[in-house]
């Protein structure tokens, strides 16, 4: 019998052509600042490296790419034998694509992150309730071999229960052991992904929402400021305009009145630039964190997508593990069931068990006065008198030795008081007088004669009969 194959179970590994190294050079996006680094959150940062070690088990992703499988080595990464997929080949495809003026990337990538992190925990889940369901099955697979013990059986299928029982035992700790594999590989790292992510994009959000709060704010600001410096210049204008027909005193006033306007303007001037200039630096600040939230928003998505990837991968590898663990399992009780034999349990059971090869025989007839089995012979020839007496017919045997004794005539009665109509009895097969049957009224039915059919019956075993009903 053939054991079932598993073949292609884990494909091969390919080098990834694609590198995770940002592009820094030109006018790409800006680096990131020491106190927003990504490396410090999953380990991928090249000046943090050292003081955190990239590894899924410890809440950090592969120190290559940041998530494992990505031309990272198989022996740093949890993930093992998982082929790479590409990263993205724009590292600035979010910093780019979620502007506006109504101010909603932040709002849809933010949604798009939990969106993910809610993906994450359904997978976690799925890990999980997997891992219960391995660890309940194991438990109950190794009490069933204990439970199960065919000690009375004896041979070749002994050995083929005894093996059923050790295969149960080996595949429930083979289940005890993915339930444990499941859980320190794929649901642990996952859920400090989980909760790495979730710190990193609470950082960025609440950074990016009090940068666009300042913003708004002084944008308001501004507006305010600039109101009043054109309202400012306005009067200004008015105040140049000449006016005939004033008075030396009204053109004295207003001329001061005009310098002092002049004044106010320029002071609206100087705080309008200054608001600008304010905001111009909040704007700043506010692009530059959105960038990074933006790239490092791209990066948990790909450490996210990648990581889920590999899990899964890894996961569809141990349950094919267990599948061919449990092949092996059966293909060694398949073995041991090929090796029973009848004759050899059935010679085995003779051998151990047998009570003897002679049939005892029943007990056989003895005659108690020869001792031997011979058997009498009874005639049933003659006729035999009323009073006993025989003629024409005798008993051949051993009984005749008992049965030649003089005969003696049967009693019909106990009673002395019906002595004389035992002497007067007619013979057999005559009816008795009427006043016979009378007596026997009189004296309480205390005798009977045979009816004809008894005495039809008797023939000439009648005097035997009574003769061995009185003695």
């Amino acid at each position: 019998m053939k054991k079932m194959q598993f073949k292609n179970l884990i494909r091969p590994s390919k080098q990834n052509s694609v590198t995770d190294t940002p592009d820094t050079s030109g006018d790409g996006p800006p680096q990131l600042p020491d106190d927003l680094s990504y490396g410090d959150a999953v380990g991928t940062g090249s000046h943090h490296s050292n003081s955190h070690p990239a590894s899924p088990t410890n809440g950090s992703l592969s120190a290559n790419g940041g998530y494992p499988g990505a031309g990272a080595n198989p022996a740093d990464s949890t993930f093992v034998n998982v082929p790479p997929s590409n990263g993205a080949t724009n590292k600035t495809l979010f910093a780019t694509n979620f502007w506006g003026e109504t101010d909603m990337g932040l709002h849809v990538l933010m949604t798009r992150m939990k969106v993910g992190k809610h993906t994450s925990e359904e997978v976690q889940a799925l890990f999980k309730e997997r891992a219960a369901i391995e660890e309940d099955y194991g438990k109950r697979l190794k009490k069933l071999a204990k439970t199960f013990n065919a000690k009375e059986e004896i041979g070749t299928l002994r050995d083929s229960l005894d093996a059923v029982r050790a295969e149960l035992e080996k595949t429930g700790q083979a289940r005890l052991d993915l339930a444990t594999e499941i859980r320190a590989k794929l649901e642990k790292p996952l859920a400090d992904l989980i909760a790495t992510q979730s710190g990193i994009r609470k950082s960025h959000n609440t950074t990016v929402k009090d940068h666009l709060k300042a913003k708004s704010a002084q944008i308001a600001a501004v507006q305010k400021i600039k109101e009043r410096y054109e309202t400012k210049c306005t009067e200004v204008d008015l105040l140049k305009q000449n006016r005939p027909g004033l008075a030396e005193k009204d053109i004295a006033k207003n001329k001061a009145k005009l310098e002092k306007t002049q004044t106010q303007a320029k002071h609206a001037d100087q705080e309008y630039v200054g608001a600008v200039e304010r905001l111009g630096e909040i704007h700043r600040r506010w692009e530059a964190d959105f960038k990074v939230a933006c790239m490092d928003c791209q990066r948990l998505e790909e450490d996210r997508f990648h990581f889920l990837r590999a899990g899964l991968w890894t996961y569809s590898n141990c349950l094919a593990g267990i599948c061919i663990t449990d092949d092996e399992s059966c293909e060694r009780i398949r073995t041991s069931l090929e090796q029973c034999d009848f004759d050899t349990d059935v010679n085995m059971f003779v051998q151990k068990s047998a009570t003897g090869t002679e049939i005892p025989q029943p007990p056989q007839y003895t005659n108690f006065y020869t001792g031997t089995s011979e058997r009498p012979s009874f005639s049933n020839q003659g006729t035999t008198s009323r009073h006993g007496s025989t003629s024409g017919g005798s008993i051949s045997g051993p009984v005749a030795s008992y049965s030649s004794a003089p005969q003696q005539q049967p009693e019909y009665t106990k009673s002395a008081s019906t002595s004389s109509l035992q002497q007067n009895a007619p013979p057999y097969g005559s009816s008795p007088p009427d006043h016979e049957y009378n007596h026997r009224e009189s004296v309480g039915n205390e005798y009977a004669y045979p009816s004809e059919k008894e005495r039809e019956g008797l023939g000439s075993y009648g005097t035997i009969g009574r003769e061995e009903e009185r003695g």
